[in-house]
């Protein structure tokens, strides 16, 4: 196996590998096609093909953020296609990775894999990698949960009403700086997620990139405000070629928590899913974001496979 550097034109070839992967989670090739267009200011990232005989059967990147503090984490990643995939060419991607993120300057490699996956945990375990974090995933059956949600919706939008918080779409928000405002929300909300690696801001630009993903639309993302300020955000992302619609985000500002805004927020992205004709929604968090995983419990989230992020000092 030959290792060349990925191209946009890959894009779609990478979407299929990983749907081959792991068909239950599809990843939709338009959106990836949009991140890979709109690199990161804040991040250095190189993708490889990995070639047997001309024909692609591998993808593999290195990414970090760029070096402003001394702890210095580098994500790597590596998967083949099923019919090539084996322990020895997964070792060989990570190993071609890591050395790429070494001379770099990394001090510390990540790495995740779903707990379910023998063959990759496998792998990054003999490598010397130490399981770290865990991420939950859940899904949601929106047909056999209806009426419990539809009931708990209303009580919350009666809470939002009485504390006179104004839940909307943020194409109906009037306010000119809607987006600063979510952005900077936005940014203080991550900040308090449980996390291993030090936080790096996202920019306004890179915030508007993501805002614009295909899987995004302004009719969709909601917003919670108190007067002049956004307190809280919900988004869906819906796929535009395949796999399931899912939680992108949601966040609440310090100065909103406490209120049951990103309860009321959640609520107004599962009602309006439902009547566009999704029948079931995934979502994902930190294992020690308890507010958030209490609220996945009491909508009926169902989990599925953890994710886990695995570490090894360089």
């Amino acid at each position: 196996m030959t290792l060349r550097e990925a191209k946009l034109a890959d894009v779609e070839f990478v979407a299929d590998l990983e749907t081959a992967v792991r068909p239950d989670d599809a990843r939709d090739p338009v959106t990836l096609k949009h991140y890979w267009r709109n690199p990161e200011e804040n991040a250095k990232i190189e993708r490889f093909i990995g070639e047997v005989g001309g024909e692609r059967v591998a993808y593999a990147h290195q990414r970090h953020e760029l070096w402003k503090t001394p702890k210095r984490f580098g994500n790597i990643t590596g998967d083949l296609m099923p019919a090539h995939r084996t322990a020895a060419r997964i070792d060989a991607l990570f190993a071609a990775m890591e050395e790429r993120s070494l001379a770099d300057g990394t001090k510390t490699f990540t790495a995740w894999c779903w707990e379910d996956d023998a063959l990759r945990t496998g792998v990054v375990r003999k490598r010397g990698y130490i399981e770290e974090r865990r991420q939950r995933f859940w899904e949601l059956d929106l047909v056999a949960n209806r009426a419990k949600l539809e009931a708990m919706a209303a009580e919350s939008r009666a809470k939002m009403r009485e504390g006179k918080i104004r839940v909307l779409t943020v194409d109906r928000d009037t306010d000119p700086e809607k987006w600063k405002k979510l952005w900077r929300m936005s940014e203080e909300a991550i900040r308090d997620i449980p996390t291993t690696q030090p936080f790096t801001e996202t920019t306004f630009d890179d915030f508007m990139k993501w805002m614009r993903s295909p899987g995004l639309r302004e009719d969709r993302i909601w917003i919670a405000r108190d007067g002049d300020a956004i307190l809280g955000v919900s988004i869906l992302s819906y796929p535009p070629k395949r796999g399931v619609v899912s939680t992108d985000w949601t966040g609440v500002a310090r100065a909103g928590r406490g209120r049951g805004i990103a309860r009321a927020l959640k609520y107004e992205t599962v009602m309006q899913a439902i009547a566009l004709g999704v029948d079931r929604i995934r979502t994902d968090n930190d294992f020690k974001n308890t507010p958030i995983l209490h609220i996945n419990e009491t909508m009926g989230y169902q989990r599925r496979a953890d994710g886990i992020q695995f570490m090894k000092r360089a």
